[in-house]
């Protein structure tokens, strides 16, 4: 317990510095008449762009537990993980989209965590590919990222060179390990025996059913589908980021494009790295700052901006995950119990 109200304080920490990075210097009234200006049918046209990449999400997840769960499900599961994401510290969707999926249908809760793991890798993977695609059209954002270090001594062009070649590296390892599934279970058995640990079976189920979570990456059939949905969902993405930016652009200072868009997507995605609750301060410093150094956008006009993309798919998954909790019978307190202890177990 005590360490699980360690990591809370420092996330709750964390996201409090990260609103106050994402807010300083900013003049609130300047954002609240920019807020006033936003067009409303380029709004709900967003919105409903929203739902399109969730039923996107949720079909390539289908995929990736084998078509265990229907559609339905696994749009509700997804919106339950943002749910609990967006209200709690500790990134605790993820697990309790895991639990939430073991109790609809044949699905352990590990299984489905792999599945999870997978579609993270796979996405950074494509956000990367698009980062590096448009970053040398955006000389300015090039040279703020180019002048930021790390630690004093990486760069961050370095940084996002290893986040790319890690998330291939990644997912060439899970498809080798989907392949060879005798060969992992072999070496883990091994493992377990050199390391003197009793009843080595009990262990291996663990590692069986994470397994059984890569099933999907098994099938060229199924694994070109995925591939087709996760490039579908990062077109939608950025077109998203596009429309939104039609509905602010009473209030910005230069035409909308297609590049500002896809480098919006891609900058929020990064913010969303960083260990704050529902990325509230980072997702908006990011988009800010990407708006500021690509494209000269004043700070107020780009984080009303942020405002508003994070906002919509914020309070989207909030209020849908809620219903399908309420449809479901689903208590959140044990989702969320449930979801602790799996954190627990790992």
């Amino acid at each position: 317990m005590k360490k699980r109200s360690l990591q809370v304080i420092i996330t709750l920490i964390l996201s409090a510095l990260a609103l106050y990075v994402a807010l300083r210097g900013v003049n609130f009234s300047e954002v609240g008449a920019a807020l006033q200006q936003v067009h409303l049918g380029w709004l709900l046209l967003t919105l409903g762009l929203i739902l399109v990449t969730l039923v996107i999400r949720a079909q390539r997840w289908r995929i990736l537990l084998g078509r265990k769960l229907s559609l339905g499900d696994t749009f509700g599961l997804i919106n339950i993980g943002y749910l609990v994401s967006g209200v709690l510290p500790m990134r605790a969707g993820d697990p309790a989209r895991a639990v939430a999926a073991a109790a609809r249908g044949p699905v352990s809760v590990i299984a489905a965590l792999s599945t999870v793991v997978v579609e993270r890798v796979l996405d950074m993977f494509l956000i990367v590919i698009m980062l590096v695609g448009t970053l040398p059209f955006v000389p300015g954002l090039r040279a703020y990222l180019a002048g930021g270090q790390a630690n004093g001594t990486l760069s961050f062009q370095l940084i996002i060179a290893l986040s790319g070649i890690l998330a291939l590296g990644m997912l060439v390892t899970f498809i080798l390990v989907a392949l060879f599934p005798q060969k992992v279970e072999m070496l883990a058995q091994r493992i377990l025996t050199r390391l003197h640990i009793p009843n080595p079976e009990r262990w291996l189920k663990p590692v069986q059913h994470a397994l059984d979570g890569l099933i999907a990456l098994r099938s060229v059939r199924d694994g070109a589908a995925m591939l087709l949905w996760s490039v579908a969902l990062w077109i939608a993405t950025p077109l998203y980021f596009w429309m939104a930016l039609q509905a602010c652009q009473a209030f910005l200072p230069s035409e909308v494009g297609v590049l500002k868009a896809v480098v919006t997507t891609w900058a929020s995605a990064f913010g969303m790295v960083f260990p704050a609750t529902g990325g509230l301060g980072s997702f908006h410093f990011a988009v800010r700052e990407a708006l500021f150094w690509g494209f000269a956008i004043p700070r107020e006009a780009g984080l009303t901006y942020a405002v508003i993309v994070h906002a919509l798919p914020y309070l989207t998954g909030i209020i849908l995950g809620a219903l399908t909790l309420l449809l479901w019978g689903i208590s959140f307190k044990s989702l969320v119990s449930n979801a602790q202890q799996v954190e627990k177990s790992d």
